[in-house]
C-alpha cells in the first residue's frame, strides 16, 4: 500500500491572504483620507446677477462679519501684481450692503464709494472682492457674458456651483449664532 502525503490545509493560506489584503486596503485607505482631509477647502463661491444694466454682487457672510470695502479689479489685468483697482465702496450703511450685497458702480448703500464706471471701461472678466477690518476677505470672478446670460429666477445670482440664493451663498459657511 502508498503512502499518499498528507495534505495541507487551505484555509490558513486563504485567512493570511484576506488579512495582508484587509491591511493593504486599510492601509490605502488611511492614506487616502489624510491626504484629502488635509488638502486646502473649497472656498464659499460669490453670486453675482445682472439687473439691466446694473451689476449686484452677493458675497457669503455671517451675521457676525464687517464688510469694511468693496473693490472690483480687472481680473485679466496681469500687468502687474496688484491689478488697479476700478471701483470701490467702504462702510456700509444699509441691512442689505451689511450682509454682502452690493451694487457695483452706483454706491448704493455705502457711506463712500468711488465714482460711476464709464460702460465702455468696465472689464469682460470682474474680480470682485471684500475686506473685512482686520484686512481679510472674500473674492470672486466674474465673465460679464456669463452673467449676464445666466437664466435666474427672482433673488437668485449666478455663482461658479450655478443659481444660488442669497441664503444658499451664505449658508456656505460655518456661522456660529450666538443667540
Amino acid at each position: 500500500m502508498l503512502k499518499q502525503p498528507r495534505q495541507r490545509p487551505v484555509w490558513p493560506a486563504v485567512v493570511g491572504g484576506s488579512v495582508f489584503v484587509l491591511a493593504v486596503l486599510t492601509a490605502v485607505g488611511t492614506f487616502v483620507y489624510g491626504a484629502y482631509s488635509m488638502s486646502d477647502p473649497v472656498p464659499p463661491v460669490v453670486g453675482a446677477r445682472v439687473e439691466g444694466q446694473t451689476i449686484i454682487v452677493k458675497f457669503p457672510v455671517c451675521p457676525t462679519d464687517v464688510i469694511r470695502r468693496v473693490e472690483v479689479t480687472d481680473f485679466d489685468d496681469d500687468t502687474s501684481a496688484n491689478p488697479d483697482v476700478l471701483w470701490w465702496a467702504s462702510n456700509p450703511t444699509t441691512p442689505s450692503a451689511r450682509k454682502g450685497v452690493a451694487t457695483l458702480w452706483s454706491g448704493d448703500g455705502f457711506e463712500h464709494h468711488a465714482p460711476e464706471a464709464a460702460p465702455s471701461t468696465i472689464p469682460r472678466n470682474l474680480a470682485v472682492g471684500y475686506l473685512d477690518p482686520s484686512g481679510e476677505g472674500r473674492d470672486g470672478v466674474f465673465t460679464l457674458r456669463t452673467i449676464s446670460a445666466a437664466k435666474l429666477k427672482a433673488g437668485q445670482y449666478w455663482t461658479d456651483d450655478g443659481p444660488k440664493t442669497a441664503a444658499q451663498i451664505d449658508a456656505q459657511l460655518n456661522c456660529h449664532s450666538n443667540g
